[in-house]
């Protein structure tokens, strides 16, 4: 009776209050001046509304309770169900893997003599943090005597626009630090991102990108950065990169506002703070509860550029607002293990 007891109350409650405020308005507005405002009135109409927001809330919160009942008898347990959650959800990525080996063999031909290295895969492809939808990211290092950071944005921009190939290839559009490319591939859109930067010093890791404006009235800015260095920072275990595609899982289903590389940060600070249980529902409550009570105060610097600070792309509320999220998901799963399906639903609609 989690969800019937709950709708019950909640019915009762703005309902009441709902019928009362009604009744008060059309009393305040009768014509009849003479008439005292009547408070037993007030009370029967309230009453009447709680009632029958009550029993409407009670009979929602049964067919909802016999729903999650159903599907929780088809994974058996808590730890089952976010299993079969992360295999909803698993980055069955070959084809567009494929593409965009092809995608780093043409700008490698094209700009080979340019680069210090050549092409690399970066982010959550090359973590094994990836999840269903997630687009691969492929850096390009300039040498860094190859022109202005404009320039090498640029030049890899107008190749794209106006050389590159495929008969996949559906759209091409500048964004804030890459180039993105979207390619149909088995009826889906598929994203492959193009990050030009260019080496710092010759030899170094250490490179700088160019921050596209993406307002009007917005200038082009640089921003230091080193994939590699950020690479081995989140390096994860079997375990922990399982936590952080459930995570992402989350985050995507919850459509929680926070960035993945935040995300993966925070943790990256609990799994070193606390020992990951092989129970992927204890390692997931653990984790969260390390978010709930820390997202608020962690502050977390970027290891390839110390001005960018990761923890600030999120506002004081909105921090303090994942922070409540991650405690009433904790208490509610605590309460009725049935109450999962909430935070991770995809499954409702298969099971």
């Amino acid at each position: 009776m989690n969800k019937a007891k709950k709708y019950a109350q909640t019915g009762a409650i703005v309902c009441g209050v709902g019928n009362a405020i009604i009744n008060a308005i059309n009393q305040l507005n009768s014509k009849d001046t003479k008439k005292k405002f009547d408070w037993g009135q007030l009370a029967f109409a309230a009453t009447k509304g709680a009632v029958f927001g009550g029993a409407g809330g009670f009979v929602l919160g049964s067919i909802r309770d016999k729903k999650m009942t159903h599907v929780f008898s088809k994974f058996g347990s808590v730890p089952n169900y976010l299993h079969k959650s992360l295999h909803y959800y698993k980055d069955d990525n070959t084809l567009l893997l494929d593409k965009a080996e092809q995608v780093k063999a043409k700008l490698n031909q094209k700009f080979k003599s340019d680069l210090a290295i050549t092409p690399k895969f970066h982010g959550s492809i090359a973590k094994g943090t990836s999840i269903y939808g997630s687009d691969i990211d492929i850096q390009l290092q300039f040498k860094k005597d190859f022109g202005t950071l404009a320039d090498v944005y640029y030049k890899v921009s107008d190749y794209v626009f106006d050389e590159f190939k495929d008969v996949k290839l559906e759209s091409v559009r500048e964004q804030k630090h890459s180039i993105g490319l979207e390619f149909k591939i088995k009826d889906e859109l598929k994203r492959i991102d193009i990050v030009p930067t260019r080496q710092i010093d010759n030899g170094s890791n250490d490179t700088c990108l160019f921050v596209n404006k993406t307002g009007f009235f917005e200038k082009p800015i640089y921003k230091k950065t080193n994939a590699q260095k950020q690479l081995s920072f989140l390096n994860f275990n079997y375990r922990e990169k399982r936590i952080v595609r459930l995570l992402k899982v989350w985050k995507t289903e919850n459509n929680l506002k926070i960035k993945s590389i935040h995300l993966e940060w925070l943790a990256k600070k609990a799994f070193q703070q606390i020992a990951i249980s092989n129970n992927i529902e204890k390692a997931l409550k653990d984790v969260t509860h390390f978010i709930a009570s820390n997202i608020e105060y962690l502050r977390i610097v970027d290891p390839a550029n110390s001005n960018n600070i990761i923890s600030d792309t999120l506002t004081n509320e909105e921090k303090s607002t994942i922070s409540r999220f991650c405690f009433k998901m904790i208490n509610d799963i605590t309460k009725d293990k049935r109450n999962i399906i909430d935070y991770f639903p995809s499954l409702e609609s298969v099971a």
